[in-house]
Formats: C-alpha cells, structure tokens, sequence
C-alpha cells in the first residue's frame, strides 16, 4: 500500500512537471511571437514565474521519492562498505525524519504566511488573489513532508532494498 502511495505520488508530480513546463513553454513562446505584432498580455510573465515555483516542489518531490535529494551520505556509504544494511536503513529512517519533520515546520509557517496574505494581500494578475498564488508554498512543503514520511515508512518496514 505504502510503494502504491509513493509511485502515485510520483506520477502526481512527473504529470506536474510536464503540465507546468508545457505551460511555460507555451506562454513564453505566445509572449515572444507576440512581441512581433507589439501585442503583450501582463500576466504571462508573473505566471511563467509561479509555475516555475511549482515546477521545482514537483521535482524536488520526484528526487525525495528517489532518494536523490541533497543530503550528506557520507556515513551512509561507509556502512554500505561494511555490509550494515540494518543500520544503513535505519540511519536512512533517521535523516529521513529529521528532513520530514524540517518540511512540516516549513509547512506550518507557510500556512501562516498564506493566511497574512490572505487578510493584507491584494488582486493580482488575472484578478488572482496574492493569497492562492502563495499557497504553492505550503503545498510543496506539504508534498515534501508526505515524501519524507513514505520513506520513513518504507525505510522501517521493507526487508528488501528499496
């Protein structure tokens, strides 16, 4: 259940790059053909920049779910030398909820961000309100901490290698 979770999870985000980056594309070609003709629509560009955002917590989800994110593994490799995979799992276990604990503390803050720019932000492009735009933030955080904790999960409860 927990591996179905993590490959859902990872077709969720692959399908978030690829509609994102397909928007990006789009939209910056749309704004330089139209440059030709001196027509120009102000809301691509801080769009193009928005989904850019949420571009990077897909793929930073993608590389948690594939154990590729940015940590010291220095240790890791020195047990993998030994032959410990007990205790290179549980140690994988550990960083893991160190990581997870650290994006949900992100998550909760940037939920109170969210709801500041609720109640003080303002309309921005395409009568968009600040406070939606911001909200990509507590969800990649949110994603982020969902990752971590599937690996959590897988670290302390499959045998195998994962």
């Amino acid at each position: 259940m927990i591996k179905l979770i993590n490959s859902f999870l990872d077709e969720v985000s692959k399908w978030g790059i690829v509609i994102c980056l397909t928007a990006m594309l789009g939209l910056t070609l749309m704004n330089i053909i139209l440059r030709w003709f001196e027509i120009s629509f102000y809301w691509s560009e801080p769009l193009v920049r928005h989904l850019v955002f949420l571009a990077t917590f897909f793929g930073a989800s993608i590389a948690t779910g594939k154990k590729q994110h940015i940590k010291v593994d220095l240790l890791v490799r020195f047990l993998e030398k030994k032959d410990k995979k007990r205790i290179t799992k549980g140690f994988d276990a550990f960083i893991s909820l160190i990581a997870m604990t650290a994006t949900l503390i992100m998550f909760f803050a940037s939920l109170d961000l969210v709801q500041i720019e609720f109640e003080f932000g303002k309309l921005e492009f395409l009568n968009i309100h600040s406070g939606y735009l911001l909200s990509i933030i507590p969800f990649g955080f949110g994603l982020l901490s969902l990752r971590f904790f599937i690996r959590v999960l897988l670290n302390l409860t499959r045998p195998r290698e994962n």
